[in-house]
């Protein structure tokens, strides 16, 4: 059953998490964890019908990455400042980003949650930093504009 599952969901459940962190090789160990656990579970699982399957596949990999945030935020070591506001608002910002074009996620997420500036991002993905400006600022316009709450 597992190996059904796996060749089934494994490339729409990448696409899910890629969605969610930003990053494919994030994506990647979410949902390799979450097929870990599906075979930990796989007595559950033969008891499901594929979409129940399916369903449990995305809510084990979205609980994966929210405890992968979580335990983040808790690593004061990696050079991010202590955030007073609770852990929630970067998972609630990060499933927002999900809503983005590629290019405008990736860009945002390195920019406000790992720090990097136009200058090193425009370096990393080979673009003028004037784009990775502009990208930036359409992604914050378009939350702005599908979130007015956000402003």
């Amino acid at each position: 059953m597992i190996t059904q599952i796996y060749q089934l969901f494994f490339q729409e459940l990448v696409h899910y998490a890629a969605g969610m962190t930003g990053d494919k090789s994030s994506a990647e160990d979410i949902v390799q964890e979450t097929f870990l656990r599906a075979l930990e579970h796989a007595d559950v699982l033969n008891d499901l019908d594929k979409h129940q399957c399916r369903a449990w596949l995305y809510k084990t990999a979205r609980n994966l990455f929210i405890d992968r945030v979580r335990r983040e935020a808790a690593c004061p070591e990696r050079g991010v400042k202590e955030e007073t506001e609770d852990d929630l608002s970067r998972i609630e910002v990060m499933q927002l980003c999900s809503e983005l074009p590629d290019e405008e996620r990736i860009l945002f997420l390195k920019r406000y949650f790992e720090g990097y500036d136009s200058t090193q991002l425009s370096a990393m993905y080979g673009i003028p930093a004037s784009t990775v400006r502009y990208r930036l600022s359409n992604a914050r316009r378009r939350l702005r504009l599908k979130y007015p709450e956000l402003k």
